[in-house]
């Protein structure tokens, strides 16, 4: 399936059945793309929240929390430990870890709506990223929602 599809929308309102997206270790989604996900699915953060308190006020990169909200399955993936600053947090083996559990969750075909993870406040370069993601969605289709259509070239 691998190849990402872009679309130009709000992730919030995307169609597909799953919405995945990057999430700290650290129990916060406190900024970015997190916070729409909070906000708009709350079970979400939930499902985060006591995950985060179940394994000792810390998550295990690579994790996938999955949670039923708002008539969607919201995959919060564990992708970077840390957040803030000018640092790179992405961690592409935690995304990869992520990716692969991405693929062997969702039903085969089925779309998964995500931003782009990794590279926004995590600041990884999405040229690293896409390619993960593209060789991690055998069984899904990707779809990467941009709130302004530009596809970043790093």
């Amino acid at each position: 399936m691998g190849q990402i599809v872009y679309r130009t929308g709000s992730l919030v309102e995307a169609i597909e059945p799953y919405i995945a997206h990057g999430c700290n270790a650290l129990g916060s989604m406190g900024a970015g793309v997190a916070v729409a996900i909070k906000n708009t699915f709350p079970e979400a953060y939930a499902a985060y929240r006591t995950e985060f308190e179940r394994r000792g006020n810390c998550l295990p990169l690579g994790l996938m929390i999955p949670a039923l909200s708002g008539g969607k399955t919201i995959l919060n993936l564990i992708t970077q430990q840390r957040f803030g600053g000018r640092k790179v947090h992405a961690d592409y083996g935690a995304i990869r870890t992520a990716m692969a559990a991405v693929d062997a969750y969702v039903a085969e075909g089925d779309g998964v709506a995500m931003p782009l993870i990794g590279a926004g406040l995590a600041r990884g370069r999405w040229s690293t990223i896409s390619a993960i993601i593209e060789e991690e969605s055998r069984r899904f289709r990707p779809v990467v929602y941009l709130l302004d259509g530009v596809v970043p070239t790093d």
